[in-house]
């Protein structure tokens, strides 16, 4: 009998020696770990997706931000499985990717806006610029155009349609014969101390010590939807619909990353949602 005793308590010893006590899987059972989503930008640093990433933790989602310092690479490595989203163009930069290189890339949210403005240091409104006046764009195709569509909105000069989102100058009609010069962009600040009027990226602005949404005496409309220079989160295609990377934009569009964007940015990304 003493041999029974003996070995039930043996038993029971070992059973409870298997127990964790508090509920935690022993080693080799099969847990669940976070799902794993990999967002590609560029930099090295985002206060904004550290934000995002730290609310997609609290539902098991773990995000991994993986940093480019060229702006063709993240398309590239998420058309080839390489990261599962992106954020750092806005529509047009990837409309001119999937059409040069065939990707297959869908939208799946809209962050922010990065607004093109007219600033001045001589003037309080376009109205009071007077015939001839110089006027400063950037030299870069895209910003360049930008300007010249700007300009085109507050009744300055005139675009050809047919030059769509990227116009020249060789594009424009220009009866009040202003003289419009490209810069760099980042040395157009610089400019407003001899020019009345130029138009400058919302980022250079800030680095220049303008507040865009306080400073610029016209800004560009950042209506959700309608403006092709909003920045987007992109996925592939086939994965559009997925409903973690779904989850992964309504934790980006919430107030509190807004906060996040207005403190970070200073005024120069405006949050479109």
């Amino acid at each position: 009998m003493k041999k029974i005793i003996s070995l039930v308590l043996i038993l029971s010893l070992i059973l409870v020696g298997c127990s964790t006590g508090d509920n935690t899987p022993a080693e080799g059972d099969n847990v669940e770990g976070p799902t794993v989503v990999r967002v590609g930008l560029t930099g090295s640093d985002s206060k904004v997706w550290n934000h995002v990433k730290e609310e997609a933790a609290k539902e098991n989602i773990d995000i991994q931000l993986v940093f480019f310092d060229s702006y063709p690479l993240p398309n590239a490595a998420l058309n080839s499985g390489e990261i599962d989203l992106n954020s750092f163009q806005h529509y047009i930069y990837l409309n001119t990717e999937v059409e040069q290189h065939g990707y297959e890339l869908s939208v799946i949210g809209e962050t922010s806006f990065a607004p093109l403005g007219l600033y001045s240091k001589q003037i309080q409104s376009v109205d009071e610029l007077e015939d001839g006046a110089k006027i400063v764009i950037p030299d870069d195709v895209t910003n360049g155009g930008r300007a010249l569509l700007l300009l085109q909105e507050n009744g300055l000069i005139t675009v050809d349609p047919a030059a769509g989102n990227t116009p020249t100058i060789k594009d424009i009609e220009n009866p009040r014969n202003f003289e419009i010069i490209e810069l760099a962009a980042t040395n157009i600040p610089a400019s407003l101390e001899e020019v009345p009027l130029a138009a400058i990226n919302s980022g250079v602005a800030r680095d220049a010590g303008f507040i865009p949404t306080q400073d610029a005496i016209v800004l560009e409309d950042s209506n959700p939807g309608e403006n092709p220079y909003i920045n987007i989160i992109v996925a592939r295609t086939e994965d559009k619909d997925n409903e973690v990377y779904n989850r992964i934009v309504e934790l980006y569009q919430t107030d509190a990353t807004k906060a996040v964007i207005e403190e970070d940015s200073k005024g120069s990304s405006i949050p479109v949602w």
